[in-house]
This record gives C-alpha cells, sequence and structure tokens, in this order.
C-alpha cells in the first residue's frame, strides 16, 4: 500500500503541477525544471515589474540566500514564494499548498559536481583556482562563506543599455551548482564562467581578473565550476 504523501512530496506535487495555475499552463517546475533549477532562458514577469527581462536562477538553497529576485525585490524567501504564486501563476493557492512548496524547496539538496575529481575533491587545477579565488582575485570579498554569497547586492559594471534598472545594483548569487546555472549574470549573457571573468569584466568591478594569466583564469574557472 502506498503511504500518504508527506510535506515535502505534497510540495513536489505542487510545484509541477499546473492545475491550480490561471489558465492551467504553467507551474513552478516549466521554469525550474530538474527540482527547481533553470531553464538556461530569461522571463519578463510581474514579479519585480514590467519590463526588464531576468536570466531565470536556481532555487537550490534560495531559502538560506535572502533577499530574492536578481534585483532584491522580495526580502524573505517565505514572501518571494507567495509572489511568485501571486504575479507568476495568477493563482492563490490553499495555505496547505504554499507551506508544502516552502518545505520542498527547503530540502532541496545540492548535487556534486562533475568537474570534481573521482573522489569528489578538488583537482589540483581547482586547488590553485581556489587560492586565487580567496586572494588574488578577490572573488571571496562578496561570495564569501559556507553559501558562497554574503545576501548583499552590487553594482559590477553589469548593467546594459537596455536594462530598466536605474542603479544596475544586483543581488549576489550562490555559486553553490554553479556549473548548471548559465547562462550567467542577471541578463544571461554571459554563456560560460570565463565570459563572465574576461568579456563582462573588463573594468575588474566584479573581481580582479583583468590581469590574470590565462593559466590562472583556467584555474579560477575550474574552482568557481567545482562548487
Amino acid at each position: 500500500k502506498q503511504p500518504p504523501a508527506d510535506l515535502v512530496r505534497k510540495g513536489e506535487m505542487v510545484f509541477h503541477d499546473a492545475i491550480g495555475t490561471f489558465q492551467h499552463w504553467h507551474g513552478c517546475g516549466t521554469c525550474h525544471p530538474n527540482n527547481g533549477r533553470v531553464d538556461g532562458l530569461n522571463w519578463d514577469l510581474l514579479n519585480d515589474g514590467m519590463g526588464n527581462p531576468k536570466s531565470n536562477k536556481s532555487l537550490l538553497l534560495s531559502w538560506k540566500t535572502p533577499p530574492m529576485m536578481s534585483r532584491a525585490v522580495r526580502e524573505t524567501f517565505e514572501a518571494c514564494v507567495r509572489a511568485g504564486f501571486r504575479f507568476i501563476e495568477f493563482a492563490v493557492p490553499p495555505e496547505e499548498n504554499v507551506q508544502a512548496t516552502m518545505a520542498y524547496l527547503r530540502d532541496l539538496k545540492p548535487e556534486s559536481s562533475p568537474y570534481l575529481d573521482p573522489n569528489r575533491k578538488l583537482t589540483p587545477s581547482a586547488q590553485r583556482g581556489k587560492k586565487l579565488f580567496d586572494g588574488k582575485a578577490q572573488c571571496a570579498k562578496c561570495h564569501a562563506g559556507a553559501l558562497f554569497t554574503d545576501k548583499k547586492q552590487y553594482d559590477v559594471g553589469t548593467k546594459a543599455n537596455d536594462d530598466t534598472d536605474e542603479n544596475g545594483i544586483y543581488d549576489t548569487p550562490t555559486l553553490i551548482e554553479g556549473y548548471r546555472t548559465g547562462p550567467y549574470l542577471h541578463d544571461g549573457r554571459a554563456v560560460t564562467m570565463k565570459e563572465v571573468m574576461t568579456e563582462c569584466n573588463k573594468q575588474d568591478k566584479h573581481g580582479k581578473t583583468t590581469k590574470l594569466s590565462k593559466q590562472e583564469l583556467d584555474d579560477l574557472v575550474m574552482y568557481v565550476l567545482s562548487l
């Protein structure tokens, strides 16, 4: 006999079900497939106003890394989940569905990076990259701690000419599972992590990377993709 679903399992069903949403055409999992990760697309959604499409963000560890959204418009994880139902799915679900969805998202666990060695340890290249990350490149000043984010917002020189954001200040995302969250930056302009550090950081406002050698860049990229 199938046991009754617990709160996390109920949340998983709500997350992947479009029945409770407006016109039943999409659910949370439509844009956040593979257990709350990303679809690699930009979306212009009412959750943070119209006319400012942003790259989809992974929901992994989102409950530990507020504020939410690229522009930090939701102060808490709970507020973001509720706003998602209201402004993205155009729905007012039963409170039990909201609580179940939050339980499901809190239960998501990081998966080991394919860039680790067979023993799930950093490769020699990634070990060198870690030293650069913590030191010369100054990445750890903002991508700090166990979650690789200080939960603050900065202008790192990534505001584009067609961005509607006045100040160009964006949330510092966690780098955990960065290997599967591309394309990168708030508008997805960087296809690879290396582009984040080179083509999109010519002013050294997003870490000090312009003076790194090719080998150092490769090592730094390897470390970030190993997280």
